[in-house]
Order: C-alpha cells, then structure tokens, then sequence
C-alpha cells in the first residue's frame, strides 16, 4: 500500500490473497479507521515490526475496524510490516497477513524473510520515485502556461510552486500581489491567502470547490485569482506505485485599473511603428484621449492626430476604438 498519512488516503495498492471487494471497502471506508496506521506512522522507515510483539489487533477488538473488516477476514489478524518513505504523502506499507492462532509459529520466521528481501522492496520504491520523477519532468506545462493572459502558475501540494509564465515571474519579481517566499505561493490579500489555500487542498485531492475564483483589490488595481485542477497525466488503471504529484494551476489576471504596457517589440515588429508611434499606442491604450496624449508627450494635438493617422495606416485600422482593440493583442 501507498498511503498518505496526513490525508488519511490510499495513494495505490497492490494485494494478493483478498478478496477485491474487501480491498475496495478498505480503500474508501476502513483504510481511515485503521489503528494500525498509527503505530505506522510512528515507526521508523526501513525496520520490520511484527504485530503480535509490537502492536497486537487484540488492542483494539472492539474498533469497528477490527470487527467489521479485519476479523472477517479469517486470517488476518497478525502480520509483519516495513514501513518505506518516499516523501511525507507517499509512505509504502509492506505488510505480510496471517491468522492470530499462527502467529507463534509465523512471526520470527516471516520476520525474517521480509528483513531478507527488504533491501529490493527499497530498490523498488527509489525506482517508482525516480519514475515520478521523470514523468514530472518530462511532462512540463510551460508551453501551455505560456500562452495564458494573464500570470500563471503551475503549484503542488501545499502551494509549492513547479512552473511559472514571463507574467508570473515579473508578479513574483515586484512581490505587491503575490510572493514566492519559501518556493511557495503567498497572496498579499489575507482572506484571499485563506481561500487559496482551502481550495488548492480541496482541488489537489480531488475534491469540489465552491469557488474556483474570487476577486482581489491591490491600490487602485482589481485582480482576479482562479484555480483549476491540471490533468495528472497518469492512465486510468496504470499500476504504478507512486504516481505524479497533482498540481493545480492559479491564474491571476487584472480586470481593471493599472497601466496597460505594450510589448513595442513586438507592435514594431508587426507594423513597422517608429518609437513615438508605440508610445502613442500605450497611452491610448490606457484609455487617455489625444489631448491628454499632447499633454503627456509634450507635443501638440495637431501632431498628434497627424500621429495617429499614421498608426491607422501602418496598422489597418480605421477608428480610435478599432485601433485600441487590436493594441489589447499586444499588451503585456
């Protein structure tokens, strides 16, 4: 078994000799009543335990665990255990069941063997997490992410961050609406920190949310924050030991306030514009009129609607209005 601990919840498992359907009833009730797990998760990784010696079922007959799931079993009642540590939610549970009546017989000798041969259910489980690893690797967002308005990042469990756009660095960069601090994501706004972090555990467990976005002010800026759950990429019924860790990816776009920049690389590129012609286009583009745009370039509103004339042709628009829908193409 592949538990995580913290979360109470099986990440997979391989078992021989139960039945499946007790094996399901496990997975989705009794694997979170099992007392078991607490002696496990208190043990050290890499030694073997024995439950009759260590931490005997009798301790615990009246649990519902015990009556409703483990005693029905009929040969379950004892076993030996390893416990094997990938990270904090990837811990492997190797154990080797029998029935209590056989214990006497059973546990130093099966003791034994799983002492023997755990030096290559630990090769094993390296190679399962160099596996996750390199699927992780491999199966980067950055060409997607990239082509996302507004700042994207690509964050893990806990809020850690795995991937970033050009947006969502210069965010981390200038540190007024989010942070990086600790190679996490932290939202200035509190209550927003708050709900991110329900709702990145929510989504990375594969849970609803209630709210997938919600709406920030920083100074006289309006953002808005949104998550979704990314695709882990894994098969259904892929039977791998430790899986790909899920990531979530957050999304802050501005909705209004700010000034618009324009990518003047890329404007010239495209229309051959001069120096003064892009940043004709910018202050347009943060809603000023031609008058405004004299008085802010120093120059009078006769050039610069001779200006603009120019931008019409060089762009193929026609109206103020067009020309500042097509510069929204181009703004940073």
């Amino acid at each position: 078994m592949n538990y995580d601990l913290p979360r109470g919840l099986i990440n997979a498992s391989f078992v021989e000799g139960i039945d499946k359907e007790s094996v399901e009833t496990y997975r989705t009730h009794y694997a979170a009543l099992n007392p078991w797990l607490d002696y496990w998760a208190a043990s050290p990784s890499g030694e073997v335990r024995i439950s009759e010696r260590d931490s005997p079922s009798s301790a615990f007959r009246k649990s519902e665990f015990y009556n409703d799931w483990l005693a029905p079993q009929g040969n379950m009642t004892a076993a030996v255990g390893l416990r094997l540590d990938v990270d904090a939610h990837n811990i492997i549970h190797v154990a080797w069941h029998y029935s209590e009546s056989n214990a006497a017989d059973y546990d130093e000798p099966a003791a034994a063997i799983l002492d023997n041969v755990k030096g290559t259910f630990a090769d094993a489980v390296r190679a399962a997490a160099l596996l996750r690893d390199g699927v992780e690797h491999r199966l980067r967002f950055g060409a997607v992410i990239d082509r996302i308005d507004g700042a994207a990042l690509l964050v893990e469990r806990d809020r850690r961050i795995r991937e970033v756009n050009a947006e969502a660095i210069a965010g981390l960069q200038a540190g007024d609406v989010f942070s990086g601090a600790g190679g996490m994501l932290h939202l200035r706004d509190a209550g927003a920190q708050r709900w991110l972090e329900e709702n990145v555990s929510r989504l990375i467990g594969g849970l609803p949310v209630t709210a997938a976005s919600t709406v920030i002010r920083n100074e006289e800026r309006i953002l808005r924050v949104s998550l979704t759950a990314a695709p882990d990429h894994v098969e259904r019924g892929f039977p791998a030991l430790v899986h790909p860790r899920p990531v979530v990816l957050v999304v802050v776009r501005l909705l209004a306030g700010g000034e618009a920049r324009i990518d003047d690389t890329s404007l010239r590129f495209a229309f051959g514009l001069s120096t003064a012609e892009v940043r004709l286009c910018e202050v347009l583009a943060n809603g000023h009129s031609l008058a405004d745009a004299a008085e802010m370039l120093g120059i009078s509103e006769g050039t610069v609607r001779q200006r603009v004339k120019v931008v019409f042709q060089k762009t193929g628009t026609h109206r103020q209005g067009e020309l500042i829908a097509m510069l929204g193409r181009f703004r940073l």
